[in-house]
């Protein structure tokens, strides 16, 4: 049918069939319970007449598996996934026939993986980018201070309730929020919002109108004329601390501020690394499989699909993502996606896996375990625990699958040649120790 996809057509000798049904049609006559009739002494005829159709569907539980692997191993098929069954033919006294569609791991010749030219691009840490770290946290340390002695201004947090009524519809329901806060001048506030509450103090009241365009994004308030009326809670300014030896001590694990620098420094070369290291990797994987154009088995890439989609959604959830976030995302798309990364995913498993056979790279049962230590410390379980869950659920050959698939890209890494260059980032990016990770789209 095609690389990865052979229909088999399949037969059972009448021979074989005849004796199942014998041997099928014995049993039911001892053990069946039929009024009228002591057990065992059931005649043949009225166990064909009762229990013919489930006879043959037990002749057929019995020998249709066994046939379909006869049938895998006589013609060298490395079957993937689930089968599919069609058209079964069974009769008392013929042969049975059915057809059998597999996915199958395609055949492929092994190429050159050995002596791989690959550039390790490394990016270098800039005196800009520590300094933009130590801001962040300079940020993130602001104190909010109230502000009695001068009206609200730009930079400013001004808290307020908020009640509006709709001048075209003034019957329906009016608009209330208790406790806002915005920043004046920030890109996230209205203009109307800005200048009404711009030079105001605690207690006041200000009044204005907003019209909102049509397109507006912010569902029944789109197309639509609010008279708004706002109560001043508080209006409070940013203090930031001083940049001293004090702040290192206090958020930056550090005796002096110095020493906190250097200590950003060495952890955003650790980062940077460790982004070569994965770059180098993903170079090396697009290099092995470069030569290689199989077809791919679709049972596969629906496999790795769903894993990348649950793995996802988890990633999501741990992140602290809403699940009413989460149950409005179109993942029918999210699983289109991932189909679509899942043909290279599977394709380079496959490669690293025959280059793992060809240098007989095994995974030890000590890997494993040292591998449940790490997940179990991780998550703060007990790794006997973490251990037999995992055994129960069928998952630790996926655990070996993993480590495998490491070392064996670890081993094609160490007989590359590799150069070194250094990486040259856009302003503003880079690594950032103190940067929460983001969610990759699509994976």
């Amino acid at each position: 049918m095609s690389q990865s996809r052979k229909g088999l057509t399949i037969e059972v000798p009448v021979e074989e069939v005849k004796a199942e049904f014998e041997k099928t049609y014995d049993a039911y006559s001892r053990y069946a319970k039929v009024p009228g009739f002591r057990p065992g002494r059931v005649p043949r005829g009225v166990v064909k007449q009762r229990f013919a159709k489930d006879v043959k569907e037990e002749v057929i539980g019995r020998l249709l598996p066994h046939a379909l692997q006869h049938a895998i191993i006589d013609n060298k098929l490395d079957v993937v996934g689930e089968p599919e069954i069609d058209d079964i033919e069974i009769d008392d006294g013929g042969p049975l026939r059915f057809k059998a569609t597999v996915d199958v791991i395609p055949e492929f010749k092994l190429q050159e993986y050995k002596g791989l030219s690959l550039t390790r691009k490394v990016a270098g840490v800039t005196d800009e980018q520590v300094a933009e770290v130590v801001e962040r946290r300079r940020q993130g340390a602001v104190e909010f201070v109230p502000v009695e002695d001068r009206p609200s201004q730009t930079g400013d947090i001004v808290s307020f309730d908020l009640k509006g009524k709709y001048v075209d519809q003034p019957d329906e329901e009016e608009i209330s929020s208790e406790d806002i806060r915005v920043e004046l001048g920030s890109e996230n506030i209205q203009p109307e919002f800005d200048t009404a509450l711009t030079g105001v103090k605690a207690g006041d009241v200000k009044e204005f109108r907003v019209t909102y365009p049509e397109d507006y994004d912010g569902g029944d308030l789109a197309g639509k004329t609010v008279d708004f009326t706002a109560t001043v809670i508080s209006v409070r300014q940013k203090d930031y601390p001083e940049l001293d030896d004090d702040f290192a001590k206090e958020h930056g694990d550090a005796e002096t501020l110095a020493e906190m620098r250097e200590k950003i420094r060495a952890n955003l070369t650790a980062a940077a690394e460790k982004d070569s290291d994965s770059r180098l990797d993903g170079d090396l994987v697009d290099r092995l499989i470069e030569p290689y154009d199989f077809e791919v088995p679709a049972s596969l890439i629906e496999r790795q699909a769903a894993d990348r989609t649950r793995e996802l959604a988890y990633m999501m959830l741990r992140s602290g993502m809403p699940r009413e976030y989460l149950n409005q995302m179109d993942w029918d798309k999210q699983m289109e996606e991932a189909r679509k990364v899942a043909v290279k995913d599977v394709r380079a498993a496959l490669v690293v896996s025959r280059i793992g056979d060809a240098e007989k790279i095994e995974v030890a049962e000590s890997d494993v375990d040292a591998e449940i230590q790490r997940m179990a410390e991780s998550n703060g379980e007990d790794p006997a625990l973490l251990k037999d869950r995992l055994t129960k659920n069928e998952a630790l050959s996926s655990i070996e699958n993993r480590l495998r698939y490491k070392k064996v890209l670890d081993f094609v890494r160490g007989c590359a040649e590799i150069s070194t260059e250094e990486l040259v980032e856009d302003a503003g990016s880079g690594n950032d120790p103190d940067a929460a990770p983001e969610v990759p789209p699509g994976e």
